[in-house]
């Protein structure tokens, strides 16, 4: 239309006409690139929302509550609840679409307007969609419950929202809502609680879990105790005592026998007062003055003392000049004949926990024992049993018998440990472990042992678990399995051992622990190994023996091997022992750092029997050094494994023997 216009003009005009079409079209073309320049410098337009999302109207504190939606959805993208206002890319608890619907959130702990937002994982955290959510007050009632005796168990009747993680704690009045005391989860009505062990006025708090804020209180005022022990005077060192008690008599309350001026979270061996009264409890064999005290579970602070005078045991030992070598001969004794004690024949100097053969101190007043199959200078010692004192010691020469033979068992792979699908270790966190040797905790010793087992020994292709006892409760018999069974991670291990931390007063649950592996490991192929690692007896009524013998005759192919850390007491190492021999496994002890870590360090060997007339008399590692043995006829037996068969031993021979 505007052509034919233009064509009907006269030439003057159409040149007028011409020139200003072309300065409109160049100023349109000016135009066009300004607003190019314009749109490339300004921001985007928003996106038109592409997603709607579908959530209650409004919701309490805390809870948790579904969302679903409708629309396009990409991998990264994600729903969160925030700040009415908040940029995209500021959000609070989020979920991903990708992984399913309805998706869930936990409203915040504080009441007000929010907002549901879908962002973009692609485009900036941009919001695609939006659904607004009014967020309600919860509270919690909390029901008086008057006065209360320090340390005593009580429980408190409550009306909350119980929401995960809600809890409710005993805390100093005017604390902020994120400091909080003893404590016990939101979970069901009446909450059980033990009182504080200090007398004064406290506040009961429910706390919400995220934020720690406080929905409810109620006072409580715990009032003083008191405490008095009946025991004698003075005693003879390493005897058993017996203590009559008076006090709160709370779960955890204990006895126990400690140095002078010890501070009241220091103590020596110990009873819990709910188990007797009178307490039965063992007596230092160091003479001197101690004090027995009455401690507080929690806390171990101490309601009241009676003064010991430890009294000096004395003993005496007699036996021949001298015995043949290998003979057996008899030993005369007197002494305190405490649980325990034992006479021994030991090299001549050597330290207290070096003898070659034993037998307990019983009331005959005679020991029987064999001589070492060694020529050479000896002591008979009368022994106690915990500390391993010598109370006395005479000389004794062993003169030449017949001249002992060597027997070696040897791999025949080249590998003395044999094939290994996983091992689990077991490790004692409980009180003890928080003992010093040299200036180091056990459980720092401990720790390090078993990061260097870890590290170094464990097979590559092996797969391994932790369990540890002690480290979560106080006076508790509770046993985690901290890292499930899985193929070796070096790394992730040794970052677990490193938050394992003992816990004072906690309990030593073996036999709970020792039934708990074939859980642990079911469903991986064998064989298994499994090192328990600990420094004290089982404290939880639990049966490790039976625990033992139930793993072993459940056709699991297992060993189970014991590192008994500082165990000075000569029966329970022996308990070990035997444990550890019906285990397939071997005993190992260690009294410092570097003692256990050659232990944990052996704990995968094979261990094997040598047996006369079915006695056992001696026990080697496969692959390790020779045993010396008398000359005649042995039998041979792999613990846990094969039957080598027969040997005969000759004067000054040497035998080997290859496991299969």
């Amino acid at each position: 239309m505007v052509v034919r216009q233009v064509t009907q003009v006269g030439p003057f005009a159409r040149r007028v006409l011409l020139a200003t079409l072309a300065l409109a079209a160049a100023a349109a073309v000016e135009s066009f690139i300004g607003l190019a320049t314009l749109t490339t410098l300004a921001p985007r337009p928003a996106f038109a929302q592409s997603i709607t999302l579908h959530t209650p109207s409004e919701v309490p504190a805390g809870s948790e509550f579904e969302v679903t939606w409708s629309g396009s959805v990409e991998k990264t993208d994600f729903v969160s609840i925030d700040e009415v206002g908040a940029a995209d890319g500021s959000y609070g608890e989020y979920f991903y679409p990708s992984k399913g619907s309805p998706g869930k959130l936990h409203a915040p702990d504080l009441p007000g307007d929010y907002v549901v937002r879908y962002h973009s994982g692609t485009t900036g955290y941009r919001v695609l969609g939006t659904a607004p959510i009014r967020v309600t007050d919860v509270a919690a009632t909390l029901q008086p419950v008057g006065t209360v005796d320090a340390g005593a168990a009580f429980e408190l009747a409550w009306e909350g929202p119980a929401h995960s993680g809600d809890f409710i704690s005993i805390d100093e009045p005017g604390s902020a809502d994120g400091t909080y005391g003893h404590y016990v989860y939101a979970k069901k009505s009446p909450a059980k609680f033990n009182a504080p062990e200090e007398a004064g006025t406290y506040v009961i708090r429910y706390h919400m879990a995220r934020t720690y804020r406080v929905i409810g209180e109620t006072e409580l005022v715990v009032g003083g105790v008191d405490a008095s022990l009946t025991a004698p005077a003075e005693i003879v060192a390493g005897s058993d005592i017996e203590v009559g008690w008076e006090g709160p008599g709370n779960d955890g309350d204990y006895l126990s026998i400690d140095p002078e001026g010890a501070p009241d979270g220091e103590y020596g061996d110990y009873a819990y007062v709910a188990r007797a009264n009178p307490v039965t409890l063992p007596v230092p064999e160091t003479p001197g003055t101690y004090t027995i005290r009455y401690h507080m579970g929690r806390t171990s602070k101490v309601l009241t003392t009676s003064n010991l005078r430890v009294l000096p045991a004395s003993a005496t030992v007699s036996g021949p000049a001298s015995v043949v070598a290998g003979a057996e001969f008899e030993v005369r004794w007197t002494g305190p004949a405490n649980r325990g004690d034992y006479v021994a024949i030991a090299p001549a100097a050597s330290g207290p926990r070096d003898y070659v053969n034993y037998d307990y101190a019983e009331s005959g007043k005679t020991a029987r024992m064999a001589a070492p199959i060694e020529a050479g200078d000896y002591e008979l010692r009368y022994m106690t049993a915990s500390s391993r004192q010598i109370l006395a010691s005479v000389p004794i020469r062993v003169t030449p018998g017949e001249f002992p033979g060597r027997l070696q068992v040897v791999p025949a792979s080249g590998n003395a440990a044999g094939p290994i699908g996983a091992v689990e270790v077991i490790l004692d966190a409980s009180g003890s472990m928080l003992k010093r040797i040299d200036g180091q905790r056990r459980i720092d010793i401990a720790k390090g042992a078993l990061r260097k087992l870890v590290g170094e020994t464990v097979p590559a292709n092996a797969q391994f678990a932790l369990r540890v006892f002690g480290h979560k409760e106080v006076d508790s018999c509770r046993s985690d399995l901290e890292i499930a069974a899985a193929p070796l991670n070096r790394s992730a291990v040794l970052s677990k051992i490193g938050g394992v931390e003992a816990m004072n007063l906690a309990r030593t649950p073996i036999g709970a622990s020792l039934r708990a592996v074939s859980q642990d490991l079911s469903g991986i192929p064998g064989p298994y190994v499994v090192v328990l690692v600990t420094d004290g007896e089982e404290t939880c009524d639990g049966d490790p023996e039976a625990a033992i013998r139930s793993l072993r005759s459940s056709g699991i192919d297992v060993r189970v091997n014991i590192v008994g850390f500082a165990i000075d007491d000569l029966l329970l190492a022996e308990a070990f022992d035997e444990w550890a021999r019906l285990g397939g496994g071997r005993y190992v002890e260690a009294h410092d750092a570097s003692e256990l870590e050659a232990a944990m360090g052996s704990a995968l060997e094979t261990t094997y029997d040598v047996l006369s007339d079915g006695a056992v008399v001696a026990t080697g590692v496969v692959g390790g050094d020779a045993v010396r043995l008398l000359p005649g006829a042995y039998d041979v037996r792999v613990r846990g494994g094969a039957d080598l068969g027969q040997v005969t031993i000759e004067p000054d021979g040497h035998h080997s023997l290859t496991m299969p």
